[in-house]
């Protein structure tokens, strides 16, 4: 690549970040000064501090030494650090600064620990000190330090140069010791003065050098920068008018000062996006401090990878009304095959992806599928071992990994590559792990009734019924005991209960029962305390990482989601807002006007 090439590429245009990726903030002559006014002295103090036996001077010239080093390193790093960017450092070369900082404060640490240690050693074998050349080169060492510290002082910008000026801080308090040590000496001729005030010397820098040293620790595995508010950015990003959902959101310092920011922003319309950055451009300087953007802008609903005329799937442009198709899954080396009920348009871009609770299939939500395929094309899976899915040789499989892998599957079976989320219970377990992954294409999750932490309670509940005996002659009787086993689903008309129990019950040799494996409890059953908290852990972490919108809904007077639960899943996660539904348990049904309608509503 040329030279001019390589310019263009580093250089900011109109509407870029107003900065230079160059360090201009330093002042190498205040260094420059620091350190032939340090190194000159610290030779004659050593020889000094050799000759009065003195620790409270040795630690002071061993300051004074480290100091030198420290200016050195400071200044070469601010030489390196105003080198323009190059072809294979893009950003410049700004770390410089914070490596010497983290250097420079391992080393004070060393410092530290070495004179303690000394000192302590002194206590048992005392050594005579010279309190009068002590007291003299003490008096010369901190009028050096003041100016020292004073020149350093007119540069508080940098963080190299702060490193380098708590040196120089901790050996004008070893200089102050030093002086008092030997006045105290001369008088008294108490030599452990000289070693106590060694220590407190030491401690009374330790506490800044190690802030130093953790703020560029931070700065070097590139944090959100000190005085920047993530969730707040995220939370002001998403409330700029225009933008619809904010994702892949990164804040940190390129260079010390200079923060930086990229990110993923979904919006309606293409057209728009000039307005929408100029806002947010404004923002994120007027709020946050931040002028290196960069974002990318995603138009929700296109999808430029995926023709869903050329998708098997979808080939056929007939509206579906609860039509059921099978997708090819794997379990380990098996095949199984899991069934999905589709509404809408087929060649619809936007779709809405159903996913049951434990015990329930895909026709949950025929109601709701209804009201919403004429915005949408709503599949509802009846996920493996449940409806019309295959079931599985293994029950150890019936899992949230499995449920998941399966998902993937389907979606990649309808070719597309955005779709919408409404998960009720174990659904919205699956739905928080397939939008924790890497590339999800879920972009909006509705989360009805269940978090990452299930209650006790609930669980003993569901375990009464889960896999256990359910057949019955009359239809009738089955029904009426099904009914009585969802009531806290909400209270529903005997047509409403017909449309969402009726499909759960199958008739076999003779009796009605159940439309499930009974085997899904197996693994259900097999889990103890132990792993019940490390999959809440896992899931916990899983939930902080998905960055979409997210709707939760709680049943008002639900045993498996507790309300303190819905309250701590808003606070670590901000994409994420509650709504609780009155008069209803685990879980709400969604066959109600004004659930369905909050469920339109959030979907857009």
């Amino acid at each position: 690549m040329s030279a001019p090439d390589n310019h263009s590429l580093h250089a900011h245009k109109r509407g870029d970040a107003k900065h230079t990726h160059s360090k201009q903030v330093s002042n190498q002559n205040l260094l420059l000064i620091a350190l032939v006014l340090t190194l000159g002295f610290s030779g004659v103090e050593g020889a000094a501090a050799y000759f009065a036996n003195s620790l409270a001077l040795i630690s002071d010239a061993g300051h004074m030494v480290t100091d030198a080093a420290a200016l050195g390193l400071a200044l070469l790093a601010q030489i390196i650090s105003r080198r323009p960017p190059s072809a294979k450092h893009s950003f410049g070369f700004g770390r410089a600064e914070a490596l010497a900082a983290f250097v420079n404060s391992l080393a004070m640490l060393a410092l530290v620990v070495w004179i303690i240690y000394e000192a302590i050693t002194r206590f048992y074998d005392p050594h005579k000190v010279d309190g009068l050349t002590v007291t003299v080169v003490a008096a010369i060492g901190l009028v050096m330090n003041l100016l020292v510290a004073w020149v350093l002082s007119r540069d508080k910008k940098s963080v190299n140069t702060r490193a380098a000026l708590v040196h120089v801080m901790g050996d004008l308090l070893g200089s102050i010791a030093a002086l008092f040590a030997g006045v105290v000496i001369q008088l008294t001729g108490w030599m452990p003065i000289d070693a106590i005030l060694s220590i407190l010397v030491s401690l009374l820098i330790l506490k800044s050098t190690i802030s130093i040293l953790l703020e560029s620790y931070h700065f070097l595995m590139e944090g959100v920068p000190l005085h920047i508010d993530y969730l707040a950015v995220g939370r002001d990003l998403k409330n700029v008018p225009g933008v619809l959902a904010v994702h892949d959101l990164h804040v940190w310092e390129m260079t010390p000062s200079f923060p930086a920011l990229i990110g993923h922003i979904e919006i309606a319309q293409m057209q728009e996006w000039p307005a929408i950055m100029s806002r947010i451009n404004t923002m994120l300087l007027d709020k946050h401090g931040i002028d290196h953007v960069t974002l990318q802008p995603e138009e929700v609903g296109m999808d430029d990878d995926h023709d869903h005329q050329d998708s098997p799937a979808v080939a056929s442009s007939q509206f579906h009304n609860g039509d059921t198709f099978f997708v090819e899954c794997s379990s380990g080396d098996t095949k199984h095959r899991m069934a999905y009920h589709a509404w809408g348009d087929p060649s619809n871009p936007k779709v809405l992806v159903c996913v049951h609770g434990l015990t329930r299939r895909g026709s949950d939500f025929k109601t709701l599928a209804q009201a919403m395929c004429q915005d949408y094309y709503v599949v509802c899976p009846d996920v493996v071992g449940r409806g019309e899915s295959d079931r599985l040789s293994n029950p150890m499989m019936y899992a949230v990994p499995q449920y998941v892998t399966d998902m993937v599957q389907l979606v990649k079976h309808l070719g597309v590559t955005q779709i919408n989320w409404f998960g009720t219970s174990m659904g919205g377990l699956i739905g928080m792990v397939y939008a924790s992954m890497p590339h999800s294409p879920i972009r909006k999750m509705l989360i009805n009734d269940v978090g990452p932490r299930i209650e006790p309670e609930a669980i003993a509940r569901l375990g009464s019924y889960v896999g256990q005996p359910f057949a019955f002659a009359n239809r009738e009787e089955a029904l009426d005991k099904l009914n009585q086993i969802c009531a806290t689903f909400g209270d529903h008309t005997p047509e409403e209960w017909e449309v969402y129990n009726g499909p759960m019950m199958i008739q076999r040799d003779g009796k009605w029962v159940m439309h499930y494996d009974a085997d899904i409890s197996v693994p259900f059953a097999s889990v103890n305390p132990i792993m019940a908290k490390a999959g809440e852990m896992a899931m916990w972490h899983a939930f902080k990482q998905i960055h979409i919108p997210m709707l939760i809904v709680r049943g008002g007077n639900s045993d498996l989601l507790s309300a303190a639960t819905v309250a701590e899943m808003c606070k670590v996660n901000p994409y994420a807002r509650s709504i609780e539904i009155p008069n209803v348990g685990h879980a709400p049904a969604f066959v109600k006007a004004e659930q369905i309608a909050l469920a339109k509503e959030f979907f857009g």
